[in-house]
């Protein structure tokens, strides 16, 4: 509706209403607009050709009609600013599913919601464990789609797993996940779930490899233990990176678990350093313990996915910060509540690490290590 307010000649208001127009006195329009509760938008005033004349008032408005005026265009800027205010803090409901209850889950899930607090949401959280049962894990996924909840953190890379099989409009944010995105067989492909974003454990292998060759300055040799149906894109990218920086760089394929053994003998005598990359087959808790304690006593130093590798004998690993990893999903999240779709929105890797180093195991190794990183501000021994 356009309607307009005029005045050039004092005490008197033409109202232009809809192409019509009507001469009224200054008190009859405020009984007037107080009777039919016109909208404030009415006393934007215009020229008398129809121009826009913004906030600016006719002089022959009278003094109480023009206080009046400011008043109420000062309480609707106040009531929008509250209206702008309310939005950003209102409620947000957040699904919580975490593959196992593990400290290092809950950092990133703390680090997730100090980001959307931060932003000013108030988040609303159910959170929920899987469990080995089918019957528990279908429960969980009933109550969170009763609950209609604003998005999906999946904690974990089972939780996501689950969450993409599960849910196809609801968005999904995952975290603690480690994989790559051009692995055809984790299952979290981006193309096939419009619906999903998140943030990865994945160090980048450029990263990785500097800080292998900045910890043993004289290595020439790498070696790895990979299931070709699994990582092999993974593996494959390794090597020509290493191969560009002037490394030899070996890859033990193996099928199973079984055929670690005889991998593991086969790198011993060939490699310098053996590189854990993240493989489901290979990195089993009893294969892990094997392939640790087995090039110990080659003298031959392991780089291990996590602290949790380093404490079980492996010399060397970087370490993500958790609450940090939680955070960058916590990024995505406040983006979608914003309104951008998730397809729409890279994943991250970690922007941030720490290096963990086993003294004890370092004793046993040949290869020459740098004893600069051991002083680093970023290095965690054990």
């Amino acid at each position: 509706m356009d309607r307009s307010i005029h005045a050039p000649r004092g005490g008197q208001l033409r109202i232009v209403d809809c192409g019509k127009s009507i001469w009224i006195s200054s008190r009859e329009w405020v009984r007037t607009r107080r009777r039919k509760r016109l909208p404030l938008l009415s006393f934007i005033t215009r020229t008398e050709r129809g121009a826009a004349a913004g906030a600016r008032f006719s002089p022959l408005i009278p003094p109480l009609l023009r206080l009046s005026i400011g008043v109420l265009c000062a309480s609707l800027g106040a009531h929008t600013a509250q209206a702008q205010t309310a939005n950003q803090s209102a409620g947000v409901r957040v699904a919580v599913v975490k593959s196992l209850d593990l400290p290092e889950y809950n950092q990133a899930q703390e680090g997730f919601f100090a980001e959307l607090s931060e932003s000013g949401r108030r988040p609303h959280v159910q959170t929920f464990t899987l469990g080995a049962g089918v019957e528990h894990n279908d429960s969980i996924w009933q109550i969170i789609r009763r609950g209609s909840p604003d998005l999906i953190l999946a904690v974990g890379t089972r939780a996501a797993r689950e969450a993409v099989a599960r849910e196809q409009k609801i968005p999904i944010v995952y975290t603690m996940v480690l994989t790559m995105p051009e692995d055809a067989n984790t299952g979290l492909s981006r193309d096939a779930h419009q619906n999903l974003t998140g943030a990865t454990l994945n160090i980048s292998q450029e990263t990785q490899l500097e800080e292998i060759r900045r910890a043993f300055p004289t290595v020439r040799r790498i070696g790895v233990i990979c299931d070709s149906t699994r990582t092999r894109a993974i593996a494959e990218r390794a090597q020509r990176l290493a191969r560009q920086q002037g490394l030899t760089f070996e890859i033990a394929w193996v099928r199973d678990e079984t055929e670690v053994p005889a991998a593991v003998r086969h790198l011993r005598e060939i490699t310098d350093v053996l590189w854990m990359l993240p493989d489901q087959t290979v990195l089993t808790p009893r294969s892990s313990r094997y392939i640790i304690f087995e090039l110990i006593k080659s003298g031959i130093p392991v780089i291990g996915l996590s602290s949790a590798y380093v404490k079980a004998g492996a010399l060397l690993a970087l370490e993500c910060r958790y609450d940090d990893i939680g955070r960058q999903s916590g990024e995505l999240a406040v983006r979608i509540l914003e309104g951008a779709s998730p397809a729409m929105l890279q994943e991250t890797v970690p922007r941030s690490f720490l290096r963990t180093i086993n003294l004890k195991v370092r004793e046993h190794i040949e290869l020459p290590m740098n004893e600069a990183i051991i002083k680093d501000s970023n290095v965690v021994v054990y």
